[in-house]
């Protein structure tokens, strides 16, 4: 016995056919991840004062099981960092599992020390501020006195323990760098024995972004103007400062206009994060171009550390809808820095004062450069 269609189904059967449209194929399942994650380092952090590098790291995550997984990225030349990029899949390990530490915790120490928190940007810290923490009498399960940690989505790349088959590159060695003239540019194939092929194109709009330059002034109150070039493509800035007073209180400040813990920021954020977190004024809108750290923050230490990062643009790439396998790829971006609060780096470390003509035996440095020369010196393992 025929079955009958009902009379909702029989009229939109009949107008397919009227009209020749026919319905769209389903997508085809994803099988495979693919996700570059490219920074662009300048400052202390490169072990040169004005020094600028640039890091890649790939990672492709399958769900088809291999005993003997191989892969390759074909890069463009632009990239110059060869023809291959081999992805290496760990062996002989066991992925841990999620939260499950991997050692044995000894006895509990008693907390103690005091902070000083701050946050904002502003020649004055306003009312209210600073929040002082004692760590010796928070309590377990209380309200954080760092304020609220900003509710954003986690970014999970591919993984070992997420995969059948996880490939890497530079697969675990150290040293993700690429030559500082590197670009991501241009035409990338990803092939291999346990994903399916991937092609895809890098705009401009999605390459490394450009190094992060702030420059400081220390102003007459005491504060610190930090003023940097506007990076093109950035989506939000976001600044940090941590030092210490000579009773060994630890001082605190982000740019923030809420008040939040310094590093609650993951590493890179969602694009709908980045928007958001613009709106609400915990980054700094993409247009910004300065921020003033307090003067409370400014006197608090004579070698404060200055954190700074631009989250950049994001792109996505997936496979043709007739393919035969789904596959998915995401491009991040960000460029970071690290340097002294009120302190250029690359005047300081070459032995001459920038506002003056003066060889570097004639100046006399202040006694908050001298100091910092010995803290920087250490910090890049320069001789004293």
């Amino acid at each position: 016995m025929k079955k009958m269609m009902t009379g909702g189904a029989a009229v939109s059967a009949l107008a397919l056919a009227a009209t020749g449209v026919a319905q769209p194929a389903p997508k085809p399942k994803i099988e495979a991840v693919y996700w570059l994650s490219a920074e662009t380092v300048s400052g202390m952090a490169t072990g040169q004062p004005a020094g600028v590098e640039k890091n890649l790291s790939l990672q492709l995550g399958s769900m088809r099981s291999s005993t003997a997984p191989s892969a390759d990225h074909l890069p463009p030349q632009g990239l110059r960092a060869g023809d291959r990029l081999p992805l290496v899949s760990p062996r002989g390990t066991t992925p841990k599992e999620e939260g499950k530490p991997d050692y044995r915790p000894g006895p509990q120490q008693p907390t103690k020390g005091r902070i000083e928190l701050y946050w904002g940007c502003g020649e004055q810290a306003p009312a209210g501020q600073p929040v002082v923490i004692d760590l010796a009498t928070m309590k377990p399960g209380a309200a954080s006195p760092f304020g609220a940690i900003p509710n954003v989505k986690a970014m999970v790349p591919p993984s070992a323990g997420r995969h059948a088959t996880y490939g890497e590159w530079p697969g675990g060695k150290n040293g993700t760098r690429v030559p500082r003239a590197a670009s991501l540019i241009g035409d990338h194939v990803v092939q291999g024995n346990y994903s399916p092929e991937m092609r895809f194109a890098v705009a401009g709009t999605n390459d490394f972004l450009a190094p992060l330059a702030p420059r400081n002034a220390e102003l007459g109150s005491g504060a610190v103007k930090v003023s940097w070039p506007a990076l093109a493509n950035a989506r939000g800035y976001i600044m940090t400062v941590t030092g210490a007073r000579a009773d060994g209180t630890v001082v605190m400040w982000t740019s923030s206009a809420m008040r939040m813990p310094g590093m609650a920021l993951p590493d890179y954020l969602e694009q709908s994060d980045i928007a958001r977190l613009v709106q609400q004024r915990i980054l700094l809108a993409p247009e910004a171009t300065e921020c003033v750290v307090p003067a409370a923050v400014g006197k608090a230490s004579e070698s404060a550390m200055l954190m700074m990062t631009a989250y950049g643009p994001e792109a996505n790439y997936g496979s043709p809808r007739d393919a035969p396998t789904g596959w998915g790829v995401k491009l991040r971006t960000k460029s970071t820095h690290m340097g002294m609060l009120g302190v250029d780096l690359a005047s300081l470390m070459s032995g001459a004062d920038a506002e003056s003509d003066a060889p570097a035996s004639d100046i006399k440095p202040k006694k908050k450069r001298g100091l910092l020369r010995g803290v920087v010196g250490s910090a890049l393992g320069l001789p004293g």
